[in-house]
């Protein structure tokens, strides 16, 4: 047994949480075209589309899953059957509800769900959670016990208030994940983003004292609305473009920064359903 405890141990996977302060920034655009980033590099690579809202992620990648985590915590199908192969070796669960829904199944559901992910958890070397924008308190824990956690914004000033926003509460509840990255996407002047971006840290780290890990700019293209139009990411069709070569930054981060914290994956799925 402590042969097999050890084992899971070692295969638990990484930890990544997409954030945004307010919707419409790209935030699932970033969690997609990384999840697949990473695939391609050979990672084993499982996406969380949590933001059940609208479903984004199935629809970046043109994809249907016939199961959701709806279907499973309603006794309906097995977790196997809700993760789903897409074409681009990323595999994918949709929630099929909103992540307030998810936190307030009963304990023994989620204690069962928990169970499965841990068992599944050591197939892969990354789990990608795209969450829907805004700072939820029910998710602090789990905000706090990723191994990387990446606040999508833009740079127009409503979406970095809400970004601040999103960080101060952070500071408050005394969130403090391994790795924190902010990536400022559809900045159409590269020049005016860099200063938009020292500026934005700068406030940051003297009124949140939040320390960022890395920043990364993305830049307005059109070849980005074209990918989601044609439900094919871009980092697949455009590999040599400054939006894939940003995610290409990302994940090189995420990849090269080794997890300090030692918190195990099942004590992190546990934040994640506000158990234990």
């Amino acid at each position: 047994m402590r042969n097999q405890a050890e084992g899971l141990l070692r295969n638990q996977p990484k930890v990544i949480s997409v954030a945004s302060g307010k919707g419409g920034v790209g935030k699932t655009i970033v969690a997609v075209n990384l999840s697949i980033v990473l695939a391609q590099r050979g990672e084993r690579v499982l996406l969380f589309d949590a933001d059940a809202g609208f479903a984004n992620a199935e629809i970046l990648m043109g994809v249907t899953p016939r199961n959701t985590l709806k279907d499973f915590l309603q006794k309906r199908t097995s977790l196997e059957k809700v993760i789903f192969q897409t074409p681009y070796q990323v595999d994918l669960i949709s929630t099929g509800m909103d992540v307030d829904d998810l936190i307030t199944f009963n304990l023994e559901d989620k204690a069962e769900l928990y169970n499965h992910l841990q068992r599944v958890a050591s197939n892969y070397e990354y789990m990608v959670f795209d969450f829907p924008p805004g700072f939820n308190t029910e998710l602090e824990r789990f905000y706090a016990s990723s191994d990387h956690l990446i606040m999508v914004t833009a740079s127009e000033p409503t979406s970095l208030v809400n970004a601040y926003t999103f960080v101060k509460l952070m500071t408050v509840k005394g969130v403090d994940p391994d790795g924190f990255h902010i990536v400022m996407n559809m900045v159409k002047d590269m020049r005016d983003g860099r200063k938009v971006m020292e500026r934005f840290v700068s406030v940051i780290t003297r009124f949140a004292g939040v320390p960022i890990t890395s920043t990364h700019l993305i830049r307005y293209d059109s070849l980005v609305k074209d990918s989601v139009n044609k439900q094919l990411p871009f980092v697949t069709t455009r590999r040599i473009s400054q939006p894939a070569l940003a995610v290409y930054g990302i994940a090189d981060v995420v990849s090269k920064r080794q997890p300090v914290k030692k918190l195990s994956f099942i004590d992190k799925v546990k934040a994640l359903f506000g158990v234990g």
